[in-house]
């Protein structure tokens, strides 16, 4: 079955954070397969805040409210069944119960306001909407998530990797750093949840307030539908047919005595349980994890084989860079780029863009697709760059054989072109530059190889004698990317 990856959280300048609502759903469109816009709608429990800070959230409510009409339309306008798949929603803010994202199944919700959770509760159930707690990380009382006050039947998944941070446990990659709230809470998180027996599924999304959707190493969500249509992406959320990434788009296939994530099965004395991870990089750990700790592991290979050659590989293209802070340069660097192959076949092109720098008019854009070249303009700087990382990416599935011509010409901000073969890229990298010292450079990462990037798991289980189980997936790349399946739980 495929899957799809969208966002389901991102924020504009319908609200309180920046770019044009035209902008995102543009964006959107360019590399998405479904997009909800979730604008900041309100905060009935707002504290007065130093320097009037809290006026920012006042401004930015009043911001969405007069755009709202705008949101309606544009979000039914962009709907194409089978292309890109919208929902309008929009966020609620609570120092008592936590944030959460209400998203609606069609076009009729509307933005309404409330003064309690229950409030909001039974406006979901009336219709049909989600609720989807993000953020859950923080500490109770600091916009962190009271599991208390979910309801599993409105809320099946919680946002558990946005450009907040992740919330799967306390420790590991992706720590709560960016904003106000604080660090990552032990019975916040998203495993304390199951732990307590809840039945919650997990999706990424970015949270995004550079109204940049989609944006890489902020959180996607990968829905598991039959097709790409409303009906469809929105009963597999509910039936938990999801699960998050942090950015590279990993493909997970998980599954208990046969049955995918999201499952609750009775209870068995043997458990068959089969995972198999793709990634886009090399793969340093997928881990199948039961009852909070990991069961099972399985790696992929550092120094693959090379001989014989395996006939696919996925090829990274990484561009930026350019002066470093401290000499005070800054600048925002524009791109136009071709990959073309001779005797290889591009499979894939997907794009692993960040949302940073901000620019209203300035768009990443693949220009021409074939399956022999692609022709991309993109745009990067320093200045706001996502853990300060001042580059974008794009990545090919190339099938061909090792002698394969790859052909990297760049066109802007200067003239310059990489020639290597598959099988020469496959052992070291290749980087050139745009200028002279200090300028922007552009690199061909040494080829992942599919011993690198594929692993899997076949185990029996009998489970830990205690009750009900939960078993999910932790996939963990050399390059930091991550991914998070939502469970399957065994037993009542």
């Amino acid at each position: 079955m495929p899957i799809y990856w969208g966002d389901l959280h991102n924020h504009n300048a319908a609200g309180y954070a920046k770019g044009s609502l035209a902008r995102s759903f543009e964006i959107a469109r360019e590399h998405l397969d479904f997009f909800a816009h979730a604008g900041h709608s309100q905060w009935p429990d707002m504290p007065v805040m130093p320097q009037n800070a809290h006026m920012k959230w006042v401004h930015g409510f009043a911001d969405l409210r007069a755009q709202w009409p705008e949101v309606q339309r544009l979000t039914r306008s962009y709907y194409r069944p089978g292309e890109f798949v919208t929902f309008p929603g929009w966020e609620f803010h609570s120092i008592s119960w936590g944030d959460y994202h209400i998203v609606f199944p069609d076009d009729s919700g509307e933005l309404r306001y409330f003064a309690t959770l229950d409030g909001l509760k039974a406006y979901a159930r009336k219709m049909g909407a989600l609720l989807i707690p993000h953020h859950p990380g923080y500490p109770r009382l600091w916009r962190g998530q009271m599991w208390e006050h979910v309801d599993t039947d409105l809320s099946p998944i919680a946002e558990i990797i946005s450009e907040h941070g992740g919330a799967e446990r306390d420790r590991g990659l992706h720590d709560y750093i960016r904003h106000s709230m604080g660090g990552r809470a032990t019975s916040s998180t998203w495993q304390w949840a199951l732990d307590q027996g809840m039945r919650l599924g997990c999706v990424g999304s970015t949270d995004d307030h550079l109204g940049y959707p989609g944006a890489w190493g902020e959180g996607i969500a990968a829905v598991i539908a039959p097709e790409l249509t409303r009906e469809a992406i929105f009963d597999a959320l509910r039936k938990r047919r999801c699960y998050a990434v942090s950015g590279d788009r990993i493909e997970i296939d998980f599954s208990v005595n046969g049955q995918p994530m999201g499952s609750e099965l009775e209870a068995s004395d043997v458990r068959e349980i089969a995972v198999s991870v793709i990634g886009w990089d090399e793969i340093s750990m997928v881990e199948l994890i039961r009852n909070g700790e990991p069961i099972a592991r399985a790696f992929g290979k550092q120094k693959p084989a090379l001989d014989p050659w395996p006939g696919r590989a996925r090829c990274h293209v990484r561009y930026g860079w350019g002066p470093w802070a401290t000499l005070s340069m800054p600048r925002t660097c524009d791109w136009e780029m071709e990959l073309r192959l001779d005797g290889a076949t591009i499979v894939n092109a997907v794009p692993a863009w960040q949302a940073a720098p901000y620019e209203e008019y300035r768009r990443d854009r693949v220009l021409e697709r074939s399956d022999s070249a692609c022709r991309w303009q993109s745009f990067t700087a320093r200045e706001g760059a996502l853990a300060e990382d001042p580059t974008k990416r794009m990545y090919f599935e190339i099938a061909g054989p090792a002698d394969a011509q790859v052909t990297l010409r760049v066109t802007r901000p200067s003239s310059l072109t990489i020639e290597r073969t598959l099988g020469e890229l496959a052992a070291q990298s290749e980087t050139a530059f745009t200028g002279a010292f200090t300028t922007e450079n552009v690199q061909i990462d040494r080829l992942v190889l599919p011993e690198s990037y594929e692993a899997s798991l076949e185990i029996e289980d009998e489970g830990s004698g205690e009750g009900a189980d939960y078993y999910y997936v932790r996939v963990t790349q050399a390059n930091g990317q991550m991914a998070w399946t939502s469970p399957v739980w065994v037993g009542r």
